[in-house]
């Protein structure tokens, strides 16, 4: 799974999915968790899977932001 931002919107609201990076000086570091924001306020963060593709990603996103 790539390692960028993602957007995932749910009853129209904008929610931010940004990763959380390990370890300093890992090249390129690891990412080991998700932080997830909405109108640039931290609400929550999502564990990151090893081997998710993006799609199983942003419906694992979507579930997560379902259950709010």
């Amino acid at each position: 799974m790539q390692s960028t931002r993602h957007i995932v919107e749910w009853h129209g609201e904008r929610y931010t999915v940004v990763p959380l990076n390990g370890s300093p000086g890992a090249t390129p570091p690891p990412v080991e968790a998700w932080a997830v924001s909405r109108g640039g306020k931290f609400i929550g963060m999502i564990s990151c899977e090893p081997h998710e593709t993006d799609d199983e990603f942003a419906s694992r996103c979507a579930r997560w932001v379902a259950d709010l």
